[in-house]
């Protein structure tokens, strides 16, 4: 029966190997039947694939253990997965996958979010497993194996109660063995004389989304100052659409970034980077339906998205300053700052509502519109009429 484990890089997945390969009483298969499979977003961090290349590769060759790494084509599924490697030589680590999931995230103006279903981990990673996994397996039972650490019970009953591949036996090794992430960090350690950082890509809000997970970060945006630029660029274009996002639970990244002490250096190359890059000002509408239940509730919302002239970061920001003064007289608010917003319609307190701004921002986002687009913006500005809400 094959044994396959869902490396995700990290120091669980990693823990679980290493066992594995240094006390051989620790499994219950023969390591001709493992195949190792690692499903790549193109965003981790460049170090975790050093690490892995390093310490992780070496031992893999050295068994013979079969090593796939595996990538969305596109944005779409109907273009099915790159297999980026099979081999039981593994040498390099492709952490730039084969369609970045930034760059989808890029294209629409937005940051991943941490509410809800983790839907990037599921797109980016879930998937192409599961793709290549049910190719593999073809139905047969397989045993899969999965770093779900001891403190972690809630997400493997979630995991073993989902109906996913045919043939699919989860097995939680970390949890039969009662070890946790810092058991997990201690051993790697004592193995390799290393502390594994935590695997992630370098946009996720969840390593954000704590104190300590802030404190393990942000010294590594500020070792790895290209790594930050995409990051803080994505949330810098995201923002400058819609004021609400942010990689920090609406919090901006950059903001605790100006806060922190030696960011100098890596902030004044953020400023040279945006002025590097081609801009253009977009026209931004939303379209706000009402919750069924109250209507001072939004149930969703539609966006379209045009550029409307492209130029310089100068020429852009100047552009939204001329149209304000056209426009101030009919009741545009003009916002400067970090961004220039010219906002030609605000939502109001009670749905439905449309608000419209005019953006300057870097120009890397596609223009789209929702395809109920016309019908909410329609049923929007026929909503009641009411106060509306500034920032």
């Amino acid at each position: 029966m094959k044994i396959v484990l869902s490396y995700g890089l990290g120091a669980d997945s990693t823990a679980i190997l290493l066992r594995w390969l240094i006390e051989p009483a620790t499994r219950t298969f023969d390591l001709a039947d493992l195949i190792v499979v690692s499903a790549q977003t193109g965003d981790e961090w460049s170090e975790t694939g050093h690490l892995v290349e390093q310490y992780v590769y070496p031992l893999l060759a050295k068994h013979g253990i079969r090593t796939v790494q595996v990538a969305r084509k596109s944005k779409s599924q109907r273009d099915g997965i790159v297999i980026l490697d099979d081999t039981r030589t593994p040498t390099r680590c492709y952490v730039t996958g084969a369609y970045k999931l930034s760059d989808e995230l890029i294209d629409v103006a937005t940051v991943p979010q941490t509410g809800g279903k983790r839907l990037c981990s599921l797109k980016s990673k879930g998937w192409p497993l599961d793709t290549f996994i049910a190719e593999l397996t073809k139905g047969e039972d397989f045993v899969h194996v999965v770093g779900y650490e001891s403190d972690e019970l809630s997400r493997m009953l979630g995991d073993a109660q989902v109906v996913g591949l045919p043939g699919r036996i989860p097995t939680y090794p970390l949890i039969e063995w009662g070890w946790d992430r810092a058991t997990c960090e201690q051993y790697i350690h004592d193995q390799l004389g290393v502390w594994w950082p935590k695997s992630a890509c370098v946009q996720c809000p969840y390593a954000l989304a704590t104190a300590a997970g802030r404190a393990r970060t942000i010294p590594r945006f500020l070792a790895h100052p290209d790594e930050a630029m995409r990051t803080l660029t994505m949330e810098y274009l995201a923002v400058a659409i819609n004021p609400r996002q942010g990689l920090i639970g609406g919090r901006q990244l950059l903001d605790e970034l100006e806060a922190t002490e030696g960011s100098g250096p890596l902030l004044d190359q953020f400023e040279q980077h945006l002025d590097s890059l081609p801009w253009a000002i977009y026209d931004v509408r939303r379209a706000f339906r009402a919750h069924p239940d109250d209507m001072m509730r939004p149930a969703n919302a539609a966006r379209s998205l045009t550029r409307v002239h492209e130029g310089t970061r100068g020429d852009m920001i100047g552009g939204v300053r001329f149209m304000a003064t056209l426009l101030h007289p009919l009741g545009a608010r003009l916002e400067t700052g970090r961004h220039h917003r010219l906002w030609l319609h605000e939502r109001n307190l009670y749905y439905p509502c449309v608000e419209q701004l005019v953006a300057a921002a870097p120009a890397l986002a596609s223009d789209k519109t929702n395809k109920t687009f016309s019908s909410a913006w329609r049923a929007g500005l026929e909503g009641p009429a009411q106060l509306s809400l500034s920032f």
